[in-house]
């Protein structure tokens, strides 16, 4: 982050246009910069540094546009307190990501497992989540500063690569959860009111935004159950985390005939034609791992049903009694 781009920010605050968003990061920056300047001992040194501060200030603004009423000493001293704490004096950088998420924010990348889809992805860092069906996992391209956060809506199993000065945060409908470098499997989903952490390895914090909410440790092969209508936390020890799921690719459970031809023929962008509408409502419950070949989830289909596969020469699959 250079001087200019936070001039920008400073310009339009001091004229009246920062959005809502640069103007509460402006003052909750100013607030912290207030106290702790009144925790610091006022010195002739401390003093004089701040006047050059002012004087650099306003030799950076010094074209800013005029005509506009504003609370100019107050404003003042909030952008004086971002170049203090720009150029690294004693006040910190606690805010400086956030400006710079502000002038130059990072591209969020969303990836998202369809009904019966199970995708696996490597996240910024080289943490490996893998989405169960019907889950969505938001992230940004890349991590900046001391901070890893995604958002997550559905089920997906977490193998966070441990880092003790960037904590690893997921955010979901119903809770958060916050940890160093672990794994554990997180079900929270905006179309149920019940969510739930279970951990296989490691530590870690569960919350959530609701009063009386107590933060919550869960260590390995502990789960955490949580009933938004009713109120109810509850903790199992002893929980054995089940992460068969996650080696998979498809995952059918009593599904269609119909439905499960069509995700195959997604999968391998083929045509397959069923000659007896019989075939397509019979219910298939299976699992193909990836790398199958599509011979052999045929060859898994058939053998179930006793069904006939026969391909044509133009490439399309016929499926008979």
């Amino acid at each position: 982050m250079n001087v200019a781009q936070l001039k920008r920010i400073i310009n339009r605050y001091l004229t009246g246009n920062a959005s809502g968003k640069e103007a509460a990061l402006m003052e909750a920056w100013y607030e912290e910069a207030l106290e702790e300047a009144r925790q610091q001992p006022v010195t002739g040194q401390s003093e004089t540094h701040r006047q050059q501060v002012l004087e650099r200030l306003r030799l950076e603004i010094q074209d800013v546009p005029t005509g506009r009423v504003i609370r100019f000493s107050r404003a003042r001293n909030i952008a004086a307190a971002c170049i203090v704490l720009l150029g690294g004096a004693s006040l910190g950088y606690r805010y400086q990501f956030d400006i710079l998420d502000l002038v130059d924010p990072i591209p969020v990348e969303t990836v998202t497992a369809h009904a019966f889809q199970v995708k696996q992805v490597i996240l910024p860092d080289s943490s490996r989540v893998v989405l169960n069906a019907n889950s969505e996992i938001s992230y940004p391209k890349k991590f900046r500063g001391k901070k890893r956060q995604v958002h997550l809506n559905g089920e997906a199993f977490f193998d966070v690569v441990r880092n003790p000065s960037a904590a690893f945060t997921i955010t979901a409908p119903h809770l958060q959860v916050k940890v160093l470098g672990t794994s554990f499997v997180m079900t929270d989903s905006s179309h149920i009111q019940a969510a739930r952490v279970s951990v296989k390895t490691g530590r870690v914090a569960v919350s959530a935004d609701v009063k009386g909410f107590p933060v919550t440790q869960l260590t390995a092969n502990q789960e955490l159950f949580y009933d938004e209508a009713g109120g109810v936390v509850n903790i199992n020890k002893h929980q054995e985390v089940d992460i068969g799921w996650t080696n998979k690719q498809l995952v059918f459970n009593n599904v269609a005939l119909s439905e499960v031809l069509r995700e195959i023929e997604n999968m391998f962008h083929v045509k397959i034609n069923v000659r007896d509408t019989v075939i397509n409502e019979m219910k298939f419950t299976g699992a193909f791992e990836p790398g199958d070949p599509l011979p052999d989830m045929l060859k898994v289909i058939a053998l179930s049903y006793r069904l006939t596969i026969h391909k044509n020469k133009d490439g399309t699959i016929n499926i008979s009694n």
